[in-house]
C-alpha cells in the first residue's frame, strides 16, 4: 500500500466516515458516501469512503485505480450493502461491473458519472464501477 493510501485509510477515512454518517454529512455527502459491505471470504463488515453520483434510485461509484484495489471484488456478485448519502442511511443491492465484461453497463455508468464529474474517464474498457440500486422501504 502506498503511503498516500495509508494516510488516507488510517487517518482521514475514520473521521470522514463518522462525519458522513451524521447530519453534518449532508454537505460533503453530496459527492462522498460511506459504503459498508461484507467481505465474501471473511464475512466481516468493511466500510470505506467513496465518491459517487446518483441517478434517481441508482448510485454509481467509479473505482479509481481498480487494478490496485481489491475491495470491489467483494461485489463481483450482487450483494446487500449499506450506504450513507448526505447523512442518510440507505440499503442497496450492489454489484461491480467491469468494462471488459459488461461494456454497456459501464458506458451507462460513465455517462451518468461524467454529467456530474466532467473529468471522469470516457473509455469503458478498463473501467470498474459499482452499481448500487437503492432498496425502497
Amino acid at each position: 500500500m502506498s503511503s498516500g493510501f495509508a494516510v488516507t485509510n488510517r487517518l482521514a477515512n475514520p473521521v470522514l466516515r463518522r462525519l458522513l454518517r451524521s447530519r453534518l454529512g449532508a454537505r460533503p455527502g453530496r459527492r462522498l458516501a460511506v459504503l459498508r459491505y461484507t467481505g465474501r471470504v471473511t464475512g466481516q463488515p468493511h466500510e470505506l469512503v467513496v465518491q459517487y453520483v446518483r441517478d434517481r434510485g441508482t448510485v454509481w461509484v467509479l473505482v479509481g485505480a481498480a487494478e490496485r484495489k481489491t475491495w470491489w471484488r467483494n461485489l463481483a456478485e450482487p450483494a446487500e450493502v449499506d450506504l450513507w448519502l448526505g447523512g442518510e442511511h440507505h440499503r442497496a443491492r450492489a454489484r461491480a461491473v467491469r468494462g471488459v465484461d459488461q461494456p454497456q453497463a459501464v458506458e451507462e455508468g460513465l455517462r451518468v458519472y461524467r454529467e456530474s464529474v466532467p473529468g471522469a474517464p470516457a473509455d469503458p474498457a478498463g473501467a470498474v464501477l459499482v452499481r448500487a440500486e437503492l432498496v425502497r422501504g
